[in-house]
């Protein structure tokens, strides 16, 4: 199936070894006796799994994600081990798998993949129990049954996941993201962004909201001609701080579709202070008109934080920085790119011209009080407020039609255009985030069409995302680490690696396993190896078993 192959691929990239017990000798002399095993594999992709995950335990990472148990699971005896259920799914995210069923043929009937999370071969075949079978079937009984039913069904796991809660599922995400903030995943000074995405459900998801609101036909080339038209959408909705630097989100929050941008922006934000502690800072954030809210931006104020926001149109600040624009700080750039290949390239040059406007008095949302009647007092005075007007830039080269772009910050606006550009990288969160989450890590595609199914596998998606990625960037950090003539081991881990399972296997029979040399398992197997490490010697079968405790020195 193409889906088992398309997975295969990244699955084995990102898997840990968790057998259940290790019998050298008893499977060395079976093999010798020329009895039957169950499977056999190679070790080469599976050694290169132990850096991912030796990166998870070196953290302490694999602890507190052991710690998602839900609440039920630890009250009862149950003959599955959660963390085994939880690698599952996590297996399921990491390998791609559009959507839940494909756990069953995918991974649950893999042999080799249920083996890893601690199945045996009768288990991966039969199942633990006789749960979803009729009782009058015979079927899996049957010995000349060649079918495998896996150890548990997708409902058993699905109905695991959606059972933890949302504190669980928000604490183990703040304690991971402190941990890669303890160890400098974060640079010192952030410069964060905020964003929220909606996550489309369908009306039958149980616990969905709704809201109505317009948005565009799908319609390429419109060039304006179509209007946008008003239509019910149904589903929920994630709050994320995140760092473009890093690529890593700071904090997350989870709510229905109909909720308003602003009503989670304070507490994801100070989620996110807290998750940095005193290993990182937010110096600055850039977000979305959506959160425009007079008391969110005081409040940012007072914490030392520089905001970016634009300001709508219909606000009286807005037009008041379109009438000054000709008497604040002009600056203008130009640069020059390369578009096109081979004969079609072309320069092209792109301009910037932005004006920066310093103590603006006509913000009176701006305020500890934010926005209200009280505006309207004869001794109210407002706080004042810098903005950056933006006359030009590629996007309104590509779109004449569109109103001018306001900034207002509390920052300086000497140089507008770092303020301007500070708000320019509020794109990468949507394209680098969110669609990304949505488009290759199908983040829709929940266990369960519930709140909680959606809930789990929001917060799980993003924070593997980020798990993978502080992978790499740590794997980057040993490297330029060994570069500098520091010995931190990861090179010499590779290559012990690659010299202990190039030449291996491991052979399965039931509950156990056994790892040999390719040249042991063939003479166990009655075959002679003339020269078995590659220099003239001579071992016997019974040199292997004496070797492995199968027979008496």
């Amino acid at each position: 199936m193409d889906i088992i192959k398309n997975a295969s691929e990244t699955i084995f990239k990102r898997l840990v070894w968790h057998t259940a017990k290790r019998d050298q000798a008893g499977i060395a002399e079976r093999l010798a006796n020329e009895q039957d095993v169950d499977e056999i594999y190679g070790l080469g992709d599976a050694g290169l799994l132990d850096e991912f995950f030796c990166f998870l335990r070196k953290l302490g990472i694999m602890k507190v994600l052991e710690q998602l148990a839900p609440r039920h699971h630890r009250k009862r005896q149950c003959p599955i081990p959660f963390p085994a259920v939880m690698l599952i799914y996590l297996m399921r995210i990491v390998a791609g798998l559009k959507f839940f069923h494909h756990i069953g043929p995918v991974l649950l009937q893999s042999q080799s993949l249920m083996r890893l999370v601690g199945f045996n071969g009768h288990q991966v075949k039969q199942g633990v129990n006789r749960r979803s079978l009729d009782k009058a079937s015979t079927d899996w009984e049957d010995k000349n049954n060649t079918g495998i039913r896996g150890p548990i069904c997708p409902e058993f796991i699905a109905s695991f996941m959606v059972a933890i809660t949302n504190k669980t599922l928000e604490r183990v995400f703040n304690k991971v993201i402190s941990i890669l903030a303890v160890n400098s995943f974060f640079p010192r000074k952030v410069e964060a962004l905020l964003d929220a995405s909606d996550i489309e459900s369908t009306e039958r998801c149980q616990g969905r909201g709704k809201v109505t609101k317009e948005k565009a036909p799908e319609l390429r080339r419109r060039r304006g001609r179509i209007k946008k038209i008003r239509v019910t959408v149904f589903g929920f909705k994630i709050w994320v701080v995140w760092d473009p630097n890093s690529s890593l989100p700071i904090a997350m929050r989870f709510a229905t579709i109909e909720t308003h941008d602003v009503l989670l922006a304070k507490e994801v934000i100070a989620q996110a202070i807290a998750n940095l502690g005193e290993h990182a800072g937010i110096v600055s954030i850039a977000m979305d008109r959506g959160f425009m809210d007079g008391k969110l931006l005081w409040w940012l104020n007072g914490k030392g934080i520089i905001f970016y926001i634009p300001a709508k149109s219909n606000q009286h600040v807005y037009d008041d920085a379109l009438s000054l624009a000709e008497t604040g700080r002009n600056v203008t750039r130009e640069r020059t790119r390369t578009t096109g290949h081979g004969k079609n390239s072309r320069q092209v040059t792109d301009t910037w011209d932005v004006v920066g406007l310093e103590g603006l008095n006509t913000a009176g949302f701006y305020g500890e009080l934010g926005s209200g009647s009280h505006e309207n007092r004869n001794d109210f005075r407002p706080n004042p407020i810098n903005a950056i007007v933006v006359l030009h830039d590629p996007y309104r080269e590509n779109n004449p039609d569109i109103k001018t772009l306001v900034i207002l910050t509390n920052g300086p606006v000497s140089k507008p255009l770092k303020g301007y550009d500070g708000y320019d990288a509020r794109s990468e969160i949507e394209n680098a985030l969110f669609r990304e989450s949505k488009q290759g890590w199908f983040i829709k595609r929940p266990p369960e069409n519930s709140k909680a199914g959606f809930l789990v596998h929001a917060y799980l998606t993003i924070l593997t995302m980020a798990l993978t990625r502080a992978f790499r960037d740590w794997m980057t950090q040993q490297e330029e680490l060994e570069d500098a003539g520091e010995d931190t081991g990861i090179r010499k881990f590779r290559q012990k690696v690659r010299q202990e399972n190039a030449n291996k296997c491991i052979v399965f029979h039931y509950d156990r396993y056994a790892i040999f040399y390719l040249y042991e398992l063939l003479i166990l197997c009655g075959k002679k190896v003339l020269k078995p490490r590659g220099v003239p010697a001579k071992i016997t079968r019974e040199d292997i078993l004496r070797k492995y405790g199968a027979l008496p020195e």
